[in-house]
């Protein structure tokens, strides 16, 4: 048997989710450097944890990963050089000495973690409408560089992939007649006009050379809080479905749409009045989850009622090797795709209008020496995947494992590469054996690492 080398990289936890992190750069241990190659052998017993991998078996083809360019990281960016805008953006996209993203997540207007005011693309005074969005614009997003800066990204990265989500309908739609709170006002009239809306957002954005893959046409849909927000029934996001399928074809834009986006917990309860309906269920291509209450299961269940729905994890930032088993778990439910939420805060945690306090984010910046940033080590684990996984890439069996040794997630990439990510979240050190199609090859994992583990198919 020819011997097939196997390369690897580690990345290590260090003080996961600490406010510290805000303050200061620390030492972390391992950053996602290359380690000294590995060779497969012919099987043969070891009294090693057992990592069994199967590439002909499977699963859901896998379509990016990345994180977020909402506003306060492009308020944040902007602050810095020129240079170091590039250094910054080339780092977020590189595959090969950076973190590889290649699905990014933007904003419908404002969201909550912006530095500006809250606005949409259709703000009007008090008692006035605009049914047909005469006064529609996108100009904030140029003016406020959200624009500019996704152009520049495309420029590093031409096939980098975005979708979108709206986190409020105008204020003038809305019972509660602001961005915060309410709902979407009853009648078709409301419907069809924010159905225009997001179809004349999703050109707007062609027009600047964006291609928006997909949108959720409401982010948090059973959510109502003191920042842009707004609660939509499943009833109602339907009937806003089925009228935005029908702009898009009828304007010949292939933009998908995705529904729900929001917890795991509601997602039976909000999926089912849509899916069960066949005007909903045609209208919608996937089905769109954040991790704030319940567990990934719910995703499998969801993708054995409704098999022709596509499954994304859209929002989500967690720390630390057990935060790099919870994306495996994601990948192990059926997710396509995964976002990290907020790329860029700074020192002093700004800036942005969210309710509470953020946790550490995936980029640092300095209050007051803009140029000067570093890198938590979040951002090195989430690499781990998005470095590696191919766009196009299939997950393929594997056996989870356990949380007392290690577990995993596999897949194999459309250039024949298995990848195998695999997370140590114990204290020690720990020996493993992988198996795929008659060849093994041994390792150890440090403590309280992911490691990375690339090899040809046959």
């Amino acid at each position: 048997m020819t011997a097939t080398k196997v390369e690897v990289w580690w990345s290590s936890e260090l003080e996961p989710r600490d406010r510290s992190w805000f303050y200061e750069s620390k030492d972390i241990e391992y950053k996602g450097e290359a380690r000294p190659p590995l060779w497969t052998h012919a099987p043969r017993p070891e009294n090693r944890t057992t990592i069994t991998v199967f590439p002909e078996m499977k699963y859901q083809e896998m379509l990016g990963i990345g994180s977020s360019m909402e506003e306060s990281t492009v308020y944040n960016l902007a602050r810095m050089s020129s240079i170091k805008q590039e250094e910054v953006i080339s780092f977020l996209l590189d595959p090969v000495n950076g973190a590889g993203f290649s699905f990014v997540r933007l904003t419908l207007g404002t969201s909550d973690f912006t530095a500006q005011t809250f606005y949409s693309y259709n703000d009007l005074d008090e008692g006035e409408t605009d049914f047909t969005m005469e006064r529609f614009s996108i100009r904030k997003d140029i003016e406020f560089g959200i624009i500019p800066t996704v152009q520049r990204m495309l420029a590093v990265k031409p096939d980098l992939k975005f979708f979108a989500s709206s986190w409020s309908p105008p204020a003038w739609m809305k019972t509660s007649g602001s961005l915060w709170r309410g709902e979407l006002k009853e009648g078709k009239a409301y419907i069809d006009a924010l159905a225009l809306y997001y179809r004349k957002a999703i050109q707007a954005y062609k027009e600047q050379g964006i291609e928006l893959y997909a949108i959720t046409v409401q982010n948090e849909p059973l959510l109502e809080i003191d920042y842009p927000s707004c609660y939509m029934s499943p009833e109602q996001e339907r009937e806003l479905i089925i009228a935005l399928r029908k702009e898009l074809d009828e304007h010949q834009l292939d933009t998908k749409i995705w529904i729900f986006d929001h917890n795991f917990q509601d997602a039976w309860m909000y999926a089912c009045p849509i899916l069960n309906d066949k005007e909903g269920r045609t209208a919608s291509d996937g089905i769109a989850f954040h991790d704030y209450e319940g567990e990934p299961s719910v995703m499998t269940e969801l993708k054995a009622a409704y098999p022709d729905q596509t499954i994304h994890m859209t929002e989500r930032s967690i720390w630390g090797v057990a935060a790099a088993d919870r994306i495996a778990q994601y990948f192990r439910n059926w997710a396509s795709s995964y976002n990290a939420w907020v790329t860029m805060l700074d020192s002093r945690i700004g800036k942005h209008q969210w309710v509470g306090i953020p946790d550490p984010t995936l980029l640092v910046q300095h209050a007051d020496r803009p140029d000067e940033y570093w890198m938590t080590p979040e951002t090195y684990m989430t690499a781990q995947f998005a470095r590696y996984i191919q766009r196009g890439a299939w997950r393929i069996e594997s056996n989870y494992g356990s949380h007392e040794t290690v577990t995993n997630v596999a897949f194999l990439n459309p250039d024949g590469h298995v990848i195998v990510v695999v997370i140590n979240q114990t204290l020690e050190e720990q020996p493993i054996r992988v198996v795929c199609e008659g060849r093994q090859f041994e390792a150890n994992v440090p403590a309280k690492s992911v490691a990375t583990y690339r090899f040809s198919q046959r």
